[in-house]
């Protein structure tokens, strides 16, 4: 009695896991976690998880119910098990028979739940500073955008705007607005379209607009990092206050980057948008910018940016370009 007992507590307990058998003869046993995309992701006790790939998968049993989505669309929750020469079976709860497939029609297992239709992000952000005493100043910052996005579309609204006053005078004056639809043909490569309106008193231009079409290609797009580049045509137009008006026909590039860095509280961004005429090289301009965000308090950021606005051919007596430096408070979703 007393050597069977001894038995009972040190032989090994029977261990119940999902198996996968490979088309090499190899035999895994662990716990499913999903298959997507061709792998399938499977967590072991001496390997931790592991993906393999599912065109080598011979055969499938679970110890408990997963869900499988087969090629047609048809899908059943329930335990697998393999019948051999690369078939299986899942026994739903509702149904009496088990369903049988071939391994090769299964597209998913236990795939993510689907997504909102429509995804939005935003950030607003916001500076300002006022001196009083032996110098009188104030000065006002602010800039927002908000970017709705499904799987094929994506349309893109913000703008900005920079106010500074000396002893009550105004020393600089300017806004800009836009917006952009995007259309994606694959998963990277879109056309689009954008708008844009600038206006600045102090560089002698009451409004110029911009509006064009193009190509864009999305390099990145997750929730750590953003890349993309566009190329394509505008008209421009250009009203000034006091310099003759000007229109034409120009070449449109931008680029937009984003990037989260360290444990994801600081995002290093730039941004540019340049317009070069296609009757005069002179007819060019630039507009950046580039800086960084601290997250604090979830989605509540400090900012430090640089601005720069650069026209080869400004008003007569003016500066090609315009360099501010901003620190702002805001909040981005």
């Amino acid at each position: 009695m007393f050597l069977i007992t001894v038995f009972l507590i040190v032989a090994p307990l029977p261990t119940h896991a999902d198996e996968i058998w490979l088309s090499n003869g190899d035999h895994l046993t662990g716990k499913v976690i999903s298959m997507v995309a061709g792998k399938l992701y499977f967590e072991t006790t001496y390997a931790g998880k592991i993906a393999v790939s599912w065109e080598k998968i011979a055969g499938l049993n679970t110890e408990n119910p997963i869900k499988v989505v087969l090629k047609d669309g048809t899908s059943a929750e329930g335990k697998v098990e393999a019948e051999g020469s690369g078939k299986a079976n899942v026994k739903p709860k509702q149904l009496e028979e088990p369903i049988r497939f071939m391994l090769a029609r299964v597209k998913e297992i236990n795939p993510a739940p689907p997504g909102p239709a429509v995804k939005l992000k935003g950030r607003i952000n916001i500076g300002t500073n006022v001196t009083r005493g032996n110098t009188q100043t104030d000065s006002y910052y602010g800039d927002g955008e908000l970017v709705a996005r499904t799987q094929k579309n994506r349309f893109s609204l913000g703008g900005r705007f920079v106010r500074e006053k000396d002893k009550g005078d105004d020393t600089v004056d300017n806004q800009t607005a836009y917006m952009k639809y995007d259309h994606f043909v694959t998963k990277k490569l879109y056309f689009q379209a954008n708008a844009r309106g600038t206006k600045d008193r102090f560089k002698d231009l009451n409004l110029r607009t911009a509006f064009g079409l193009g190509l864009g290609y999305q390099f990145l797009e997750t929730d750590r990092s953003n890349l993309f580049f566009e190329a394509g045509v505008s008209y421009v137009n250009e009203d000034y206050i006091v310099a003759e008006d000007n229109g034409f026909a120009a070449g449109r590039w931008a680029l937009g980057f984003d990037y989260l860095l360290y444990k994801d509280m600081v995002q290093f961004f730039h941004s540019h948008e340049g317009l070069l005429s296609l009757e005069n090289s002179d007819d060019l301009s630039l507009l950046s910018q580039t800086g960084f965000r601290f997250f604090f308090l979830k989605n509540f950021n400090a900012t430090a940016q640089f601005n720069y606005d650069w026209d080869k051919s400004p008003s007569p007596g003016l500066k090609k370009a315009d360099k501010t430096y901003i620190f702002t408070l805001g909040y981005q979703f």
